[in-house]
């Protein structure tokens, strides 16, 4: 059963720290909403390598410069431009302005969770525990192997 969820302003979650970006997860963890909603942060340079999981993800930014790459394509998308990106598709974002901002939406609570899972993992030194996590919520990085 879908329930009403609210955050008041001063109630706001803190963030998490994924792998360099900051992450504050507003709406998550459990199947009685239809979405998640997180606020993310990040520096020039930063985001995650190509990847995909089951659910669908969209970004709408509302600060700086994003390269969004799906399938491939990449698309430039400034504050106040927005991408949907259906389950099972292979996507990555890079932070193009010295600071981005996004709010991101995704349609499973796994995405929170592994979110969460994530906070303070570094690479390279946490590499394994990080693969280890995202296999766990049904994320897959594609990421060369060593020769």
């Amino acid at each position: 059963m879908r329930t009403v969820h609210v955050i008041e302003s001063e109630k706001t979650p803190g963030p998490v720290n994924v792998v360099g970006e900051t992450i504050t997860i507003l709406a998550g963890g459990d199947l009685s909403k239809p979405f998640e909603m997180h606020i993310q942060e990040g520096v020039q340079g930063g985001g995650p390598p190509p990847h995909f999981h089951p659910w669908d993800e969209a970004f709408y930014v509302i600060d700086g410069q994003v390269e969004v790459t799906v399938e491939g394509k990449p698309t430039l998308i400034s504050s106040g431009g927005y991408v949907h990106i259906p389950g099972g598709s292979i996507h990555a974002y890079k932070n193009i302005s010295p600071t981005a901002k996004m709010i991101g939406v995704v349609s499973d609570p796994r995405g929170g969770q592994f979110f969460a899972a994530m906070d303070q993992l570094k690479v390279p030194e946490d590499l394994p525990r990080i693969l280890e996590v995202a296999e766990d919520h049904g994320v897959t990085f594609l990421i060369p192997k060593p020769l």
